[in-house]
C-alpha cells in the first residue's frame, strides 16, 4: 500500500530518472556515461525500495530487497569514475565492466541467499503487524561488498576534494555540490550498517537520492552543471585570433572558430571535407604534427594578399589520452597560427640583408680602388721624397767639404756652415716625417739595430729644433743620459722631433723647453726615460689618453698646425722598441712626455710590424 515512506522513495525514482534525463540531454561532458548509469543505479535501488515499503507480504519484501543489490553495487561504482572522469581524464570504456560485472555478481547471489546464506543469515518482521518491516541479519559476503562500496566512496571524496583545491571559482560549487551529494547518502548507509540509523523503520539510503536529486536540480539549472564547461571552451575557441578547425576521422569539418570561417569565401565549412574546400585544400592531407609552413593565396589578408600559416595537426583520441595503449582516433584538431606579419617582416629583412651584401661589395670595389690610388700615390711621393733627398745630400756634401777647408783657412765660417748641415738635417727630417707614417703601416716593415750614441743623438735634435724656432730656448739635462743604446736611429731621432716641436708649439715663446735623459732599473732591466717638459697649454682632463690616437687634436690646440698623427707614430715607434710614451699635464701649466725604451737590444721587435699596437 502506498504509504509516506513509499511516495518519498516513488519521489526520490523521480528525482533520479529527470536527472540522469536531463544530464543526457545536455551537451556531451567528460564522465557522461558513468553519471548517467550512476542515476538510473540510485533510481533502480529507490525502486526496490519503494516496492519493498509497499508490498505487505514478508517474502515480497525480501524479495525486492534482493532485487535492490544490483542498484546497491551499481551506484557508488559508476559515481567513483563518472568523478575521475570529470575531475582528472575520461576513462576506458572497459572500466564500467567492474561495476556491472560487480553488482550482477552480487546481484545473484542476493537472489540465490537461501542456498548459502551469504548476504542475510536471517530475516524477520520487526513487529506482527501487517507490512512490518523487515530485520535482516547480515552475513559475510554482505560485509565484503560493503568494504568494496566504501572504498569507492573513499576514492570519491579524496577526488572530489583535490578538485575543488585545484577548481577555480566557477568550478568549486559543483565540487562542493558533488561533496553533498555523496555524503548525505554514504552517512546515511554508515548508520543503517551499524545499526544507528532506520528510516520508517528501512534503510534510510535510497531516501537521500531525494536529497541528492534536490542537489543535482539546483546544480544543473542555477549553477550550470555540466552546461558551463562546453560553453567555456566553445568561448576560448572562439577567443583565439588564429584559425582551429576539428576533424573528424574521415576528414570531416565539424567545428571552427570564426577566424577558421572567414578562410572560406564560398560558405560554411562545417559538415564539408577540406577536399571540398578552395580556401582550404592546401591543408587537405597535411599529416606531420609539427609546424608545418602554409600559404593562403585566398587568406582573407586586408591588403588582398596571402597569408602565411603555420599548420600543426594535433590527433585527437577516444578519452583524451593518445598515449594510451590502444587508444581510438576519433579525429584532429588542425591550428593554423597566423604568422603574414612575420613572414612579411623576413622578407623586408632578407631585401635589406640583399641590398646591404650589394653595398658592401661597392664599398669593397671602392676600397679597393681607394688602396691602389693611395699605393700610387705613395709611390709617387717616395719617389719625390728619394728626388728632394738628392739635392739635399749634394749640399750636405758640398757644405762638409767646406768646413774641412774653412777649418784651415776661414775659421769664422764654421758657424755658418754646421747652420747649413743642420738645414739640411731639418728638411731630410721634414721628408722622414711625410713618409713614416706609410712606413710604419707596411706590414713588411722592420726595425734597424743601430748602436746610437745618445747624448749625440739628442743634442743633434735639440739643436735643429732651436734652429728651426729661433729665440727658443731647449735646456738639456742629460749628465744621467745613458751612453748608447741599440735601435732604429732615424725612427727614434723622429720620436723626439715630434715630441720636441710639441712643446715648443704648444708653450709661450719665453718659456723654456726641458730635455731629460736618464737611465732607470725596473724588474726587466735598465730602461732609457727620455722627459720633455714644457711650460704651455696643457691638455683638458677628458683628453689625455685620446692624444696618442691618429688623426686625434685636443680641443683646445686652436689654430696650431698639425695633423694629429705625430704622437701616434711616437707611440707605434716606442711599442716597436719594446716601450712606452706616456703623458702627465694640468690644463693651463703644462706637460711632461715621457718616453721610455729598454735598453737590452732583445726587447726589439724582430717580427716587423707585429709589435705594433692596433689602430
Amino acid at each position: 500500500m502506498l504509504s509516506l515512506p513509499a511516495l518519498l522513495l516513488l519521489a526520490a525514482v523521480v528525482a533520479s530518472l529527470w536527472t540522469a534525463w536531463r544530464s543526457w540531454a545536455l551537451p556531451p561532458f567528460p564522465g557522461r556515461f558513468n553519471f548517467v548509469a550512476m542515476q538510473l543505479s540510485a533510481s533502480w535501488w529507490a525502486t526496490a525500495a519503494a516496492m519493498e515499503a509497499i508490498l505487505p507480504a514478508p517474502a515480497d519484501k525480501l524479495f525486492w530487497a534482493e532485487m535492490a543489490w544490483f542498484g546497491i553495487v551499481c551506484t557508488p561504482s559508476f559515481w567513483a569514475l563518472f568523478l575521475w572522469s570529470y575531475t582528472r581524464e575520461e576513462l576506458s570504456a572497459r572500466w564500467r565492466l567492474v561495476p556491472v560485472a560487480v553488482g550482477t555478481l552480487t546481484w545473484v547471489a542476493a537472489l540465490t541467499n537461501d542456498a548459502h546464506r551469504l548476504i542475510y543469515t536471517a530475516v524477520r518482521p520487526i513487529s506482527d503487524e501487517p507490512g512490518a518491516a523487515l530485520h535482516y541479519s547480515h552475513g559475510l559476503l554482505f560485509f565484503v561488498v560493503t568494504i568494496y562500496l566504501y572504498a569507492f566512496m573513499v576514492m570519491s571524496i579524496v577526488v572530489t576534494a583535490s578538485g575543488i583545491h585545484r577548481a577555480t571559482s566557477a568550478y568549486r560549487t559543483h565540487y562542493l555540490g558533488f561533496l553533498v551529494a555523496m555524503a548525505v547518502p554514504w552517512v546515511a548507509n554508515v548508520g543503517y550498517v551499524t545499526g544507528n540509523l532506520t528510516f520508517f523503520d528501512l534503510e534510510p539510503t535510497p531516501f537521500s537520492f531525494l536529497l541528492m536529486g534536490a542537489v543535482f536540480y539546483w546544480l544543473i539549472t542555477r549553477r550550470r552543471l555540466f552546461v558551463l564547461l562546453p560553453v567555456a571552451r566553445d568561448a576560448l575557441l572562439d577567443a583565439v585570433p588564429d584559425p582551429v578547425l576539428v576533424l573528424d576521422s574521415d576528414g570531416t569539418v565539424v567545428e571552427a572558430n570564426p577566424a577558421a570561417l572567414a578562410l572560406v569565401r564560398d560558405g560554411t565549412p562545417l559538415g564539408r571535407r577540406l577536399a571540398e574546400l578552395p580556401g582550404l585544400l592546401a591543408l587537405d592531407g597535411l599529416e606531420d604534427t609539427l609546424p608545418v609552413p602554409l600559404t593562403l593565396e585566398n587568406g582573407g589578408c586586408p591588403d588582398g594578399g596571402p597569408r602565411s600559416f603555420e599548420a600543426t595537426r594535433v590527433p585527437l583520441t577516444s578519452g583524451n589520452v593518445a598515449a594510451r595503449r590502444g587508444a581510438r582516433k576519433v579525429g584532429c584538431l588542425l591550428m593554423l597560427r597566423d604568422v603574414t606579419h612575420r613572414r612579411q617582416a623576413e622578407l623586408r629583412l632578407e631585401d635589406t640583408v640583399r641590398r646591404l651584401d650589394l653595398a658592401r661589395l661597392e664599398a669593397e670595389e671602392r676600397l679597393a680602388a681607394e688602396q691602389e690610388a693611395k699605393r700610387a700615390l705613395n709611390g709617387f711621393l717616395s719617389m719625390a721624397a728619394h728626388e728632394f733627398k738628392t739635392p739635399l745630400a749634394i749640399i750636405d756634401g758640398a757644405a762638409q767639404l767646406l768646413l774641412m777647408d774653412a777649418e784651415v783657412k776661414a775659421p769664422g765660417m764654421l758657424p755658418r756652415l754646421e747652420k747649413i748641415r743642420r738645414a739640411v738635417r731639418r728638411q731630410i727630417n721634414i721628408l722622414e716625417t711625410c713618409l713614416a707614417d706609410d712606413r710604419l703601416n707596411n706590414p713588411d716593415f722592420a726595425l734597424r739595430h743601430d748602436r746610437l750614441a745618445l747624448p749625440a743623438l739628442l743634442r743633434a735634435a735639440a739643436s735643429a729644433q732651436s734652429d728651426a724656432a729661433p729665440g727658443r730656448r731647449i735646456e738639456l739635462d742629460l749628465d744621467a743620459c745613458p751612453p748608447w743604446l741599440t735601435g732604429d736611429g732615424p725612427m727614434l731621432e723622429l720620436c723626439v722631433h715630434n715630441l720636441l716641436n710639441n712643446a715648443l708649439k704648444y708653450s709661450s715663446p719665453g718659456t723654456p723647453v726641458r730635455l731629460r735623459g736618464r737611465e732607470e732599473t725596473g724588474a726587466d732591466g735598465p730602461w732609457l726615460a727620455l722627459s720633455i717638459t714644457d711650460q704651455g697649454i696643457g691638455i683638458p682632463d677628458g683628453e689625455r689618453e685620446q692624444v696618442f690616437d691618429r688623426f686625434f687634436r685636443a680641443s683646445n690646440t686652436g689654430t696650431a698646425a698639425g695633423s694629429g698623427v705625430g704622437l701616434n707614430m711616437v707611440r707605434r715607434i716606442a711599442a716597436l722598441h719594446g716601450g712606452t710614451v706616456t703623458v702627465d699635464s694640468r690644463l693651463g701649466e703644462g706637460s711632461v712626455f715621457t718616453l721610455r725604451i729598454p735598453l737590452c737590444e732583445e726587447t726589439l721587435c724582430e717580427d716587423g710590424m707585429a709589435g705594433m699596437p692596433a689602430e
